[in-house]
């Protein structure tokens, strides 16, 4: 097996990404409104979270698992 995978980065970075998802949901309500805006909150916003928490944790397992 590799090193100890610091999983306290992962936790760090999903941390930072969730309130850039917050941000940028209040930053879209002075852009958008109605069903878009409901769609960006209840979709957008958490589909990206995920896509980019997943992203980089698997970044960071291949290049710091070696």
């Amino acid at each position: 097996m590799g090193s100890v995978y610091p999983l306290w980065i992962e936790k760090l970075i999903f941390i930072l990404i969730i309130l850039s998802g917050i941000y940028a949901g209040t930053v879209l309500q002075d852009h958008l409104s109605g069903a878009s805006l409901w769609l960006s909150w209840f979709c957008g916003i958490p589909l990206a979270i995920l896509v980019l928490t997943e992203g980089i944790g698997r970044l960071l397992q291949t290049k710091l698992a070696n």
